[in-house]
């Protein structure tokens, strides 16, 4: 069993700081990182991938639920941190990498599984992140992350709601999404000046749009543009489709009144499958 190591200790032994321009803030709480290895190790024996491990905490929580840890660190100072203090441990493999451009279709064909995710995002590129996952959610199994308090909210917003968006749509298409808890920033070391939150995801048996490239544009077009009635939205995306968007508005019996934040995400699916099926016809010439 791996004894609990204290961060600031650790920087201390390590004379190093926080990186404000990595926007470092690590967990001094063994109670909130226990409770975020419980969500993640499952089972014993699992294979999981760690973005951000930083000075090890999680890692070292999730090795003592035996997992495998493969550690992906940008830092090198971490990176030398790792290497010092889980030297000859055979479960962990570190490696420097950029949690937004995994390369997942490779790791899946490693571990021969769908993968098991964990990591406290940098909250500077959870964007990023997102879209990176959301490209390739069929190779995830399960996922555990700590975000912003605020990023975490905007992915379980009701519809209708100012914290519904893009992103909340985007997401859960592919993913159903569990706020787990929250973390208070008296957990971190420094306290950041955010609240964060832990979430769970899962991937969908099937995603609800299969149109990726016109489901993406009809969201971003209604949300880019959100205080628009989405009839206007969409004809400014779509200046050349303005007979397709009002057939697919009316075959969805969608009011072209409402805005794009009252749509869920069926609504979404349903109107880009339309969209993409009225402009592949000669509606504007015919009309």
């Amino acid at each position: 069993m791996l004894r609990w190591r204290d961060p600031r200790k650790v920087l201390r032994e390590f004379n190093l700081e926080p990186s404000k321009r990595l926007s470092q803030n690590f967990l001094v709480s063994p109670h909130i990182v226990e409770g975020i290895a419980a969500l993640v190790a499952k089972e014993p024996n699992m294979n999981v991938v760690e973005f951000g491990p930083g000075l090890g905490t999680l890692t070292r929580a999730l090795l003592n639920r035996k997992c495998c840890v493969l550690a992906i660190e940008a830092d090198p100072n971490m990176l030398n941190v790792l290497s010092k203090e889980f030297e000859g441990e055979e479960q962990l493999e570190v490696q420097r990498g950029d949690a937004t451009a995994v390369d997942y279709p490779a790791l899946q064909a490693r571990f021969g599984a769908a993968l098991h995710l964990a990591g406290n995002l940098p909250y500077a590129v959870t964007g990023q992140i997102f879209r990176h996952l959301c490209e390739h959610y069929t190779t995830i199994s399960h996922a555990v992350f700590m975000v912003q308090k605020e990023v975490a909210m905007r992915l379980n917003a009701p519809v209708g709601t100012k914290s519904y968006g893009a992103l909340t749509v985007f997401v859960n298409n592919l993913f159903h999404v569990e706020y787990a808890f929250t973390v208070k920033p008296g957990s971190f070391h420094p306290p950041p000046k955010v609240t964060s939150a832990v979430i769970e995801l899962w991937p969908r048996d099937n995603e609800v749009a299969k149109e990726h490239t016109m489901f993406r544009a009809v969201v971003r077009a209604s949300f880019d543009a959100r205080r628009k009635t989405l009839r206007t939205a969409l004809r400014g995306k779509f200046p050349q489709s303005v007979s397709a968007i009002d057939a697919a508005l009316e075959a969805c019996q969608i009011d072209p009144r409402r805005r794009g934040e009252t749509l869920s995400v069926d609504e979404f699916a349903k109107l880009s499958r339309a969209l993409q099926t009225f402009q592949d016809k000669p509606i504007a010439e015919s009309s």
